[in-house]
């Protein structure tokens, strides 16, 4: 055995003499090369301040290795626990600016503002490069189509990156601190507009980008004064991991990522049964209201009660393009169960929400998540929101039934005038009961008589199909909107897959000006699903919430104004709204409507602005252009105290003093 004993020492002391070397000496802050590089190199522009301080809380490194996981697993766009295409883009991106950057002055290219511009953003849309010497100084153009999703940047904006002194490294250029003087030199340069006309040789982008890279923004060809605008876009996309938007986002994918552990979708897992209408109410504001069918107990978890089965779910709507606008996930048991002869037996269900829309177009994605199986089951709806400028049908909603309702409440989903619409469970009908129409017609004004046309058509039997028309007077219609309906007998039709389709003419014509269809079936049995409430939707009556929704969604549809309106309302009904505070005085600002500015203000005082230099820069700003230099130097001194070296306060200063 003494080979073995031998054996034993030369490991052990081999052990006693390599432990010093993987001895990790700790930062400041406690952490190891490894975490501190994660921290301030690889995450530094994309992590909140919020979770930058819970990081360095950490005491332990396996809550350090959860914390950085959790950190990729809820910015991931797929929500699963293999490919990760974020996580993926942004190491590719770090590894470009690495490569490409900081050559100039030999520092690392994650470092330079075109590295940390390149991290955020990845490659222009457009680059043009400006290496002439003699009167211009180096300069970069390029030029982002806004995909981030985020409100607080425009849909369109320009960076310009200069060398000044033909020294160093390329930095941002900021119209308004900087100045067009900066980018050029020369005793012929004696004022803004000689660099206006000397740049437009370059190109017209170049001359316009030295006063504004926002091309929304008006450029004075006047005067050539420059705004604040453009330095203000500088200033949020250096902190745009701590913009509003970005923190209420992540704030919501942790939220869901609490509710949801794991995500895992099957090829063969048919999809969620999810039935909506979109339908405007007296006051002229639009709803969607869609439910989601529970039909198998696999869809959520029983309860130890035997009666319950507890379900969890999310929902995002996005915009046409893909951006989430609002999301929100929530978990709760339903009852589920019956007792039947001594044996439990399964009840289908439904569960219902509402959501404030405005007008346009949306992708609505719900999910419901299993966590002891750890699957996630997919859904999902394309909305159209119209207006009356051209007729529209929202719509049909099948339903198996309606009861009047004792109190109405004009928050419930699917409650409309007092009545209380039950979708088809799996759009699922028996044909010895009617199958009800509901749908909501819009016409432009003034109304005129139109014939709906309703047709009950067999996908494979031709001859199996049923067609009813009626006439809609035109003294039936209310701000060129109608809700109707309509009941259609489904006797002596043989089971199968179906289509319902509507159809509008004007009253005696033959060309249809509008059409909408929806599938359903003919079954032996459809069982009766109850119909449950998501309390999330209660939220909606809270005040201004609404209003908020609706500002999100009007900024995701590029209508600024209608956007300002809803926030607007938001902050009227709830100035307590951080988000919808800052974001009007961003609005009013990017407008130059400074005396709103000044007036909200004064109505809502510093506590909702004192955490955000932009707003304080933007409203100190205004105070300035309407003639209160006083309040403006109180703001800027406050700002001043509150961020120190801030280059967008410092820009605001040399305007205030």
């Amino acid at each position: 055995m003494r080979w073995y004993v031998r054996i034993a020492v030369l490991v052990l002391a081999s052990a006693c003499f390599l432990a010093p070397a993987h001895a990790q000496k700790r930062n400041k802050n406690g952490l190891t090369p490894q975490y501190a590089k994660w921290l301030d190199e690889d995450v530094v522009y994309i992590i909140t301040e919020e979770e930058r301080k819970a990081f360095l809380k950490l005491s332990d490194d396996r809550d350090r290795d959860q914390f950085i996981e959790d950190f990729w697993a809820v910015r991931n766009p797929l929500h699963s626990s293999g490919s990760n295409p974020y996580k993926e883009e942004h190491y590719r991106r770090i590894e470009y600016a690495n490569e490409h950057f900081g050559r100039q002055s030999n520092a690392n290219g994650w470092r330079t503002d075109m590295g940390r511009t390149w991290i955020l953003f990845g490659k222009p849309v457009s680059q043009a490069r400006f290496i002439a010497g003699g009167q211009l100084y180096p300069c970069e153009l390029w030029f982002y189509s806004n995909t981030t999703g985020d409100p607080s940047l425009p849909s369109f904006f320009y960076l310009l990156f200069f060398m000044p002194g033909d020294i160093g490294e390329y930095r941002f250029y900021r119209p308004y601190l900087d100045g067009p003087m900066q980018l050029v030199r020369g005793s012929q340069f004696n004022s803004p507009k000689n660099v206006y006309d000397f740049l437009e040789h370059f190109g017209g982008d170049l001359a316009r980008a030295a006063f504004s890279l926002v091309p929304s923004d008006p450029a004075d060809t006047t005067n050539f004064t420059v705004t604040m605008t453009s330095d203000m876009l500088v200033s949020r996309i250096q902190n745009l991991a701590n913009d509003a938007y970005n923190v209420s986002r992540i704030h919501q994918l942790r939220s869901l990522s609490a509710s949801v552990r794991s995500y895992f979708l099957v090829a063969d897992q048919r999809p969620l049964e999810v039935s909506s209408v979109v339908l405007t109410d007296p006051t002229g504001q639009s709803w969607v209201d869609y439910s989601i069918s529970v039909d198998v107990p696999e869809l959520g978890v029983a309860g130890a009660d035997g009666k319950s089965l507890t379900v969890a779910t999310s929902y995002q709507l996005k915009s046409e393009s893909g951006d989430v606008i609002v999301e929100d996930a929530q978990e709760r048991a339903y009852p589920a169960f019956e007792d039947v002869q001594g044996q439990k037996r399964f009840k289908p269900f439904q569960i219902a929400s509402r959501l404030p829309l405005v007008p346009g177009k949306y992708r609505l994605e719900v999910e419901l998540h299993q966590h002891q199986s750890g699957k996630s089951f997919h859904g999902f709806q394309n909305i159209v929101v119209g207006n009356t400028a051209t007729l529209s049908i929202n719509g049909p909603l099948l339903v198996t039934s309606v009861q009047q309702v004792a109190h109405p409440d004009a928050a419930t989903p699917f409650q409309y005038f007092g009545a209380q619409f039950h979708p088809s469970a799996r759009r699922q009908f028996v044909n010895n009961s009617p199958m009800q129409i509901l749908f909501q017609l819009q016409v432009p004004s003034p109304a005129t008589d139109y014939d709906v046309e309703y047709l009950v058509a067999h996908a494979q039997l031709r001859e199996s199909r049923r067609t009813v028309t009626e006439t809609i007077a035109a003294a039936q219609f209310r701000d060129g909107r109608i809700l109707k309906s309509k009941t259609v007998a489904l006797t002596e039709l043989p089971e199968g897959d179906y289509r319902v389709v509507l159809s509008v003419r004007r009253a005696g014509t033959g060309e249809v000006l509008a059409a909408s269809n929806a599938l359903f079936h003919l079954v032996p049995e459809a069982p009766e699903a109850a119909l449950y409430f998501d309390p999330n939707t209660r939220t909606l009556g809270q005040p201004g919430m609404a209003a908020y929704i609706r500002a999100l969604g009007a900024l995701a549809q590029k209508d600024t104004p209608g956007a300002t309106s809803y926030l607007r309302q938001a902050v009227e009904q709830a100035p307590s709204n951080l988000f919808a505070d800052t974001q009007l005085v961003d609005l009013y600002y990017r407008s130059r409507n400074f005396a709103e500015i000044a007036r909200l203000y004064d109505k809502l005082g510093m506590q909702p602005f004192e955490k955000s230099a932009e707003s304080l820069a933007q409203i100190s700003h205004s105070f300035w252009s309407v003639g209160q230099a006083e309040r403006a130097r109180e703001i800027l001194k406050y700002a001043q105290e509150a961020f120190p070296g801030n280059p967008l306060v410092a820009a605001l200063a040399k305007t205030v003093r």
